[in-house]
């Protein structure tokens, strides 16, 4: 959602004044949705894509940060290794009742995993970062949320020697041969704007369906 409407919203005017005849049923959600089921014709997805009959192309890469700010690391230390947030209250981001697991890699390819825990659980970026700047815990969010309080100050990354699973931004189309015009001439023009931006290239969360774009 935050990414639609950041990136994806601010393009759609010049869309509509270039093809009139076009129109678009815009849906912003957080939530992995039934493409087919639900008579998408296109959508956005930013993930670690699992394997499914979809047809998936890139449009740019994305990071995302473990973070906290400075209020939280100076009464409860900062994390060296991530093994240790087992100790740290964590604000974590999901769907459903699965507990999250954050999984980190450094640079010789060791791997270590950890299941956060703490008081609140958000399934919308945006809503996350109010608690993090509070100092209520530690969390995960993409780079494009973060790099406001990042450039402020509000927010300091951590554990900046580990990364974390490597996804990106799609874009996400049915199985299928032929495709309509009017959906072609909207992924071509967002291939232009976001592909041509310096996302950050690298990694984000795994596969929630940020947008959809239905058409009417």
């Amino acid at each position: 959602m935050s990414f639609g409407v950041l990136h994806l919203a601010p393009l759609l005017p010049e869309f509509l004044a270039k093809y009139p005849e076009v129109s678009i049923d815009l849906h912003l959600s957080d939530a992995t949705v039934d493409m087919i089921g639900d008579g998408f014709d296109a959508a956005i997805r930013i993930a670690v894509l699992p394997d499914s009959s979809l047809i998936a192309r890139r449009l740019c890469g994305m990071r995302r940060y473990l973070v906290g700010s400075p209020s939280y690391l100076k009464k409860h230390g900062r994390p060296r290794h991530p093994l240790h947030l087992a100790e740290h209250v964590c604000i974590t981001y999901g769907h459903g009742t699965a507990a999250e697991t954050w999984r980190f890699t450094d640079k010789n390819g060791k791997s270590a995993s950890v299941r956060p825990s703490g008081p609140l659980r958000v399934n919308n970026g945006d809503a996350m970062v109010p608690a993090l700047i509070a100092g209520v815990g530690l969390g995960i969010l993409p780079e494009f949320i973060l790099r406001d309080a990042l450039d402020a100050g509000r927010l300091e990354r951590l554990l900046v020697d580990w990364s974390l699973p490597s996804g990106a931004v799609f874009w996400v189309t049915p199985p299928g041969g032929h495709r309509p015009q009017r959906v072609e001439v909207l992924a071509d023009l967002l291939f232009e704007r976001l592909g041509s931006q310096k996302m950050r290239d690298e990694d984000i969360p795994r596969a929630r369906a940020v947008t959809q774009l239905k058409r009417r």
